[in-house]
């Protein structure tokens, strides 16, 4: 244990030196009750080490423009489950930070008795069920109320893979109309998307163009790598963390281990996408 916790400070600081500015970005998935002490325990470690990034921060920044004094940190949220609304958010605001909530449109309306069936149906995987309480997404009225002091990006309609097979179709439906039915009820335009899945299939030359002319200005994907400066916005790489990590493997995911590993993966995937 002596050993994890001795590489992680050596890691984060080695990546300070050698790459400050930049901007690491991390996507959780469900936030139970259950587990908010140990996401709060997350939250007081990313406090102490790094800065919060807003949507404007993240624009800025392609520039060169950083005038705080540490890293900054993108905290997303994958699948519009409800626990971003009743866990999340309360805990992110009392740390300063400001949350990034990528929501599969099409599924906020299914039917709340239906939910959680449909949830697995479409590789959605709540980390608790209440028979007495069965609603898995959250309500379009408490994604408007994120909104306000939150970033709501889209995540395909269904949470679909955008791989090779999808016809175009499918392809207009998952990322187009998605990203309509969220402007339509959030009544301004949602510039950010995160694809589905991390797997190297999940990603396609044709789901890329269609992202690009739809006109998204920052793409998000499962590729573990920093933000620097001048990045393409269509190549913004996240690394996964889950509230029941313990510290040190949310630490550790941190680390830039991930980013050395993944590295072959992430060239490939890059090549692919900007075809």
């Amino acid at each position: 244990m002596l050993d994890m916790i001795y590489i992680n400070h050596l890691m984060h600081d080695l990546q300070i030196k050698i790459y400050f500015p930049f901007i690491r970005v991390i996507n959780y998935h469900d936030v139970p009750a259950k587990e908010a002490w140990q996401f709060e325990e997350h939250l007081r470690y990313y406090a102490k080490h790094f800065a919060p990034v807003c949507y404007k921060d993240l624009i800025r920044f392609q520039g060169g423009d950083w005038k705080k004094d540490k890293p900054g940190l993108i905290i997303s949220f994958d699948d519009g489950y409800r626990s971003a609304y009743e866990t999340v958010a309360p805990l992110l605001e009392k740390y300063g930070f400001q949350g990034w909530f990528f929501v599969p449109a099409g599924l906020i309306d299914l039917p709340v008795n239906i939910q959680f069936e449909k949830a697995a149906q479409h590789r959605v995987f709540p980390k608790s069920h209440d028979p007495n309480d069965p609603r898995v997404f959250l309500t379009w009225e408490q994604i408007v109320e994120l909104d306000k002091t939150h970033v709501i990006g889209c995540h395909t309609a269904s949470h679909c893979r955008l791989n090779s097979t999808l016809t175009e179709t499918q392809l207009f439906e998952e990322i187009v109309h998605s990203k309509r039915i969220l402007e339509e009820k959030l009544r301004h335009d949602v510039p950010a998307f995160a694809w589905v899945g991390g797997e190297e299939s999940s990603y396609s030359c044709k789901a890329a163009k269609v992202l690009r002319d739809t006109n998204y200005q920052v793409v998000f994907l499962t590729n573990n790598s920093l933000i620097r400066p001048g990045v393409n916005f269509h190549l913004l790489d996240r690394t996964n963390v889950e509230s029941n990590f313990p510290m040190s493997l949310a630490r550790f995911q941190l680390s830039g281990v991930l980013d050395i590993l993944y590295t072959p993966k992430r060239r490939r995937v890059a090549s692919l996408v900007t075809r």
